[in-house]
């Protein structure tokens, strides 16, 4: 599945998502969009945005890596990480971005990442 959004006046944001690692949690974002929501920071580790989306944990873990998504079930925030992370709660992990990571890196606090939507890729 493909995930495609994009920050606007900065560039867009483009993303591999994995049914099979939080395939609920999946479910949920992808029914959710479009939707969209102010950029925060974890210190330098990673940029999130708020969600209405709720879930439980999924297959879990608290270890990351530069470029990953996933989702804090606790705060429901949709997460990517701008480098490798141990996380202090656990989230679903869901895939990784594909283009457009220096767009995150670019993001200042208040900017705001736009979730289009989340499509099966064909063939």
């Amino acid at each position: 599945m493909e995930m495609n959004g994009s920050v606007p006046n900065k560039g867009s944001i483009r993303g591999r998502m994995h049914k099979h690692l939080a395939p609920v949690t999946l479910t949920k974002i992808q029914r959710a969009a479009p939707f969209n929501g102010r950029v925060n920071f974890y210190e330098k580790n990673f940029v999130y945005i708020l969600t209405t989306v709720v879930t439980g944990e999924e297959k879990s873990r608290k270890e990351f890596r530069k470029g990953e998504i996933a989702f804090m079930p606790s705060g429901c925030m949709l997460c990517f990480f701008l480098q490798d992370t141990r996380s202090y709660k656990p989230m679903n992990p869901l895939g990784e971005i594909t283009d457009g990571l220096s767009v995150l890196e670019s993001c200042k606090r208040g900017d705001s990442i736009q979730i289009d939507n989340i499509v099966s890729l064909s063939g």
